[in-house]
């Protein structure tokens, strides 16, 4: 009997979710530095970088309607998600002034559209999956950031 390879293995939904996530935080964050379209960016990523790598490994072909949906959602709601994302990144901060890092951003507005719009999505899952997210680009620092962050918006916009 001979073994597969992983090039046989179909990937999982969850990992598809996954890297549609990941995809999603890197194309708001282009939006967000090159003032560009939504749409754009979203038909860019969707046509030519969903076979992209991250620290010389291979991404996962996202979900594209998952990913597009993250990138309109977050569009749509831009201005209720960045007031809560703010409100809470400033919480417990000295000076309530602190701005907060464009990519960092990014990962907390996906985040914050996740767990407002997919009620059918347990917190959990969400948050995990945005803590790999944020793994890819941070250290632990900003991980424990995102965790305490993302779990407050999760208790904010679902109990």
């Amino acid at each position: 009997m001979s073994k597969s390879s992983n090039k046989d293995k179909k990937p999982s939904l969850k990992a598809k979710n996954l890297s549609a996530r990941l995809c999603a935080v890197q194309a708001l964050y282009q939006v967000m530095q090159n003032k560009q379209p939504i749409k754009d960016v979203a038909n860019e990523f969707i046509e030519r970088r969903l076979d992209a790598e991250i620290n010389g490994e291979k991404l996962l072909t996202p979900d594209p309607v998952v990913f597009k949906a993250i990138l309109c959602g977050v569009d749509e709601y831009f201005l209720e998600l960045e007031t809560i994302v703010i409100a809470h990144f400033q919480q417990g901060k000295e000076d309530g002034n602190k701005s907060i890092e464009p990519l960092l951003k990014a990962v907390l507005l996906c985040a914050a559209y996740e767990l407002f719009s997919r009620q059918d999505i347990d917190s959990p899952i969400i948050i995990n999956d945005y803590l790999n997210v944020t793994h890819a680009f941070y250290e632990q620092g900003e991980v424990s950031l995102v965790n305490g962050i993302i779990d407050a918006i999760s208790k904010s916009v679902r109990d």
